[in-house]
C-alpha cells in the first residue's frame, strides 16, 4: 500500500477523535504496508494467518462430533470439559516461566540478528508443538477414532489421553508462540528502521490479531454448521476434505518464517 494511501485514511493527531471505521481502515491499511515492507513479518503473519484458518477449521468439524461421541458413547464429556480446565492454568504457567527464561537469555546478544535467528528456530519448534496437536485433534475424530480405538475397552481412556495431549502440545505452543513472535516483530517492526511502521506498532500488532480473530469466528461458524448437516454422515467425503484441509493447514502453518528463513531471509539483506 503507498504512502498516499495511507495518509488518505490517517487520523489527524491535531483533530478530534475520529470515527471507530476510519481508524479502522487506517490500522488495516498499516498491517497490509507492514506486510508489504518487512518479509520477516509477511512470512510470519502468513503463518499466523493459515493456523488461524486451519485450526478453526479443525475444531468446526471435530469438537461439536467428538464431544458428542464422548456423550453418548463413552459418557466422558464432563470429565473433558474438566480436564482442560483445570490443566490449561498449569500448562500457561509453565509455558510462560520457560520462554520467559528464554528470551531473557536472548537479550543478552547485543547483535539482534543473532536473537531473530534464535526465534525463528524456536518458531520451528512451535510449529512443531501445533502440528502434533493438529494429529492428536484428527485422531479424536469419530469416524477415525472409531476406526482406530473403537474396539478397545479403554476406548474412553485414550479418547482422554488424546484430547488432553493435544491441550497440552498445541496451548503450550501457542503460549510460547506469543511471546516469541511479539519479541520477533518488536525487533523488526518497533525497534527497526522504518519509523512510519514503528510509530505504529501497537496499532499494527492489534489490528493483526482482530483479523486474525473475525476470520476464526466465520470459519468456525461456518464448518460447525456444516458438520451439523453432515451429522449423520462425518465418513462423508465432504467432512474428510474438511478435517483433513484444516490438518494440514494447522500442521504446516508455523514453518512458513523458518522456511522462509532458511531459503531465502537469511541469504539476503533484509535490514530494516
Amino acid at each position: 500500500m503507498s504512502e498516499t494511501a495511507l495518509k488518505a485514511v490517517a487520523p489527524d493527531p491535531q483533530s478530534a477523535p475520529q470515527p471507530l471505521w476510519r481508524d479502522v481502515l487506517h490500522k488495516t491499511a498499516l498491517w497490509f504496508h507492514a506486510m508489504g515492507l518487512s518479509p520477516y513479518y509477511r512470512y510470519g503473519e502468513i503463518g499466523n494467518l493459515l493456523y488461524t484458518l486451519g485450526k478453526s477449521i479443525l475444531e468446526g468439524a471435530v469438537l461439536y462430533t467428538m464431544f458428542s461421541m464422548a456423550q453418548t458413547e463413552f459418557k466422558v464429556a464432563a470429565v473433558l470439559g474438566v480436564l482442560t480446565k483445570y490443566f490449561y492454568p498449569g500448562i500457561t504457567f509453565i509455558s510462560n516461566v520457560k520462554i520467559s527464561s528464554f528470551v531473557d537469555y536472548l537479550e543478552r546478544f547485543a547483535d539482534t540478528n543473532s536473537q531473530v535467528r534464535h526465534l525463528i528456530r524456536a518458531m520451528a519448534l512451535v510449529g512443531g508443538g501445533q502440528a502434533l496437536g493438529a494429529v492428536l485433534l484428527l485422531l479424536c475424530y469419530p469416524p477415525l477414532f472409531n476406526e482406530l480405538f473403537g474396539t478397545m475397552a479403554a476406548g474412553r481412556y485414550v479418547l482422554i489421553v488424546l484430547y488432553l495431549m493435544h491441550h497440552i502440545c498445541d496451548g503450550s505452543a501457542q503460549v510460547a508462540e506469543g511471546r516469541i513472535w511479539f519479541k520477533l516483530i518488536e525487533i523488526k517492526l518497533r525497534n527497526g528502521q522504518l519509523s512510519h511502521i514503528s510509530d505504529n506498532f501497537w496499532g499494527i500488532h492489534a489490528m493483526s490479531q482482530n483479523i486474525q480473530m473475525i476470520l476464526g469466528l466465520v470459519l468456525l461458524w461456518a464448518t460447525t454448521l456444516t458438520t451439523g448437516l453432515f451429522q449423520d454422515q462425518l465418513g462423508h467425503g465432504v467432512m474428510w476434505g474438511i478435517v483433513l484441509c484444516g490438518t494440514l493447514m494447522t500442521g504446516i502453518a508455523k514453518f512458513s518464517l523458518p522456511l522462509a528463513w532458511k531459503l531465502v531471509l537469511r541469504h539476503k539483506d533484509y535490514e530494516e
